[in-house]
């Protein structure tokens, strides 16, 4: 019996092992929650996902698996989880008004929220949400009663704004206002400004954005060097798409330089579409296959995703009343072909080629390719599985 015991002991380690290594959930109603989290005093994490979320399932796979990450929850917090389309769920999600996922909540013993963040991140972020959940600068309760007695320092605006921005949009948008007229030009150019600058410039026309563009050179000297980077880079890519709509030459070939000079995989394929771009938006069909082809056996020769993005795109109408030339749309079935050689295994690829096989006549190749996409398919949703039996009854019916 003994001998049995410790067979069975030895065959349960390594779940309890997994067990210990990812954020530890409670199977918990709400209410034992909130009576743990204050007999232990600590905040409830609370987990809103749905069975059909992707990023619910990252996080749970590369995230709460992290060390860094599951040691502080377990230590820190009453960690529970619930579907929001079932059970309990339900009535949790309508309550605090959960609309999207991953949403996850920190609430106090007494259901009241306390702080709220959502969507995707790597691990430091993650940690970096609980650690303002612990916080109370950052608790939700606290900022509001601070705003109603009138608080308006410029620390505290923008602090206030960031917390409550996914957990209440009026008064969100309260705030944003107040900051957009109380906070200053002289005051946002200084060190103390860049937080400013680094969290509320979005996209190349806004003023924060426009304040950074125009001088780059002064907030390189005060802001950190990586949030400078990021900044730059975040801004440039949207700058890029205007200025290949204004067909300002000068200045979107100064942004391309920039991104081809950066020793990045990342930066080269955006060099690469940008590029695109304005060769099709700006020169003839001609110098836009003889750039998809140069690119096709350069810089982005082993990208399957991009190749079969750039087959995608440039074999579809740019407007109602131009077709694609044949010499472009027989370039965008060879890289779509290349694609698929890269990574068959890949929805995105053997869909791609069935569309241009279908679009210039390939049959066979056509129906054997959208038989692929909607093998594949099987792992995706099930919208993408009715395009897939859509894409492969256009083939079979050429």
């Amino acid at each position: 019996m003994r001998i049995i015991k410790i067979i069975l002991l030895i065959a349960l380690l390594p779940l309890f092992s997994a067990a210990q290594n990812s954020i530890d959930f409670k199977l918990l109603t709400f209410q034992e929650a909130k009576d743990l989290a204050n007999e232990e005093n600590k905040l409830i994490f609370l987990d809103a996902f749905t069975s059909w979320c992707a990023p619910c399932k990252w996080m749970e796979s590369n995230v709460f698996v992290q060390p860094q990450v599951y040691e502080y929850f377990n230590a820190n917090f009453i960690n529970t989880k619930f579907d929001c389309e079932k059970g309990e769920g339900i009535a949790i999600a309508e309550k605090y008004q959960v609309r999207s996922f991953p949403t996850y909540l920190f609430i106090d013993g007494e259901g009241e929220l306390v702080y709220r963040t959502q969507s995707r991140m790597e691990a430091d972020a993650f940690l970096k949400e609980a650690e303002n959940a612990n916080n109370p600068k950052f608790h939700i309760p606290i900022l509001n009663a601070q705003y109603d007695q009138g608080e308006r320092s410029e620390e505290f605006l923008l602090r206030y704004y960031l917390v409550i921005k996914s957990s209440d949009p009026e008064r969100a948008k309260e705030v944003r206002a107040v900051i957009d007229e109380s906070v200053t030009e002289e005051y946002l150019l200084s060190k103390d400004g860049w937080p400013f600058i680094h969290q509320l410039a979005q996209t190349s026309s806004d003023r924060y954005a426009k304040l950074f563009l125009d001088n780059l050179e002064q907030y390189k000297e005060i802001a950190p060097e990586q949030e400078y980077h990021q900044k730059q880079v975040q801004l440039l890519r949207f700058a890029m798409y205007a200025y290949v709509r204004n067909g300002q030459k000068d200045e979107f070939y100064d942004g391309l330089e920039f991104f081809k000079n950066q020793e990045n995989d990342e930066f080269a394929r955006d060099a690469a579409l940008f590029e695109l771009e304005w060769v099709a938006e700006h020169e003839n069909s001609e110098e836009l296959v003889a750039l998809m082809n140069k690119l096709a056996s350069g810089s982005i020769q082993e990208d399957d995703q991009t190749l079969s993005f750039i087959a995608r795109r440039y074999s579809n109408t740019r407007n109602s009343e131009a077709m694609p030339s044949s010499e472009l749309l027989n370039t965008c079935y060879q890289l779509a072909a290349k694609a698929v050689g890269l990574n068959p295994t890949e929805y995105s690829n053997q869909g791609t080629l069935a569309e241009i096989c279908i679009s210039i006549g390939k049959k066979q190749e056509a129906i054997q390719a959208a038989k692929e996409a909607r093998a594949l398919a099987e792992l995706e949703t099930s919208k993408i599985q009715g395009i897939a039996d859509k894409l492969l009854e256009r083939a079979e019916n050429m």
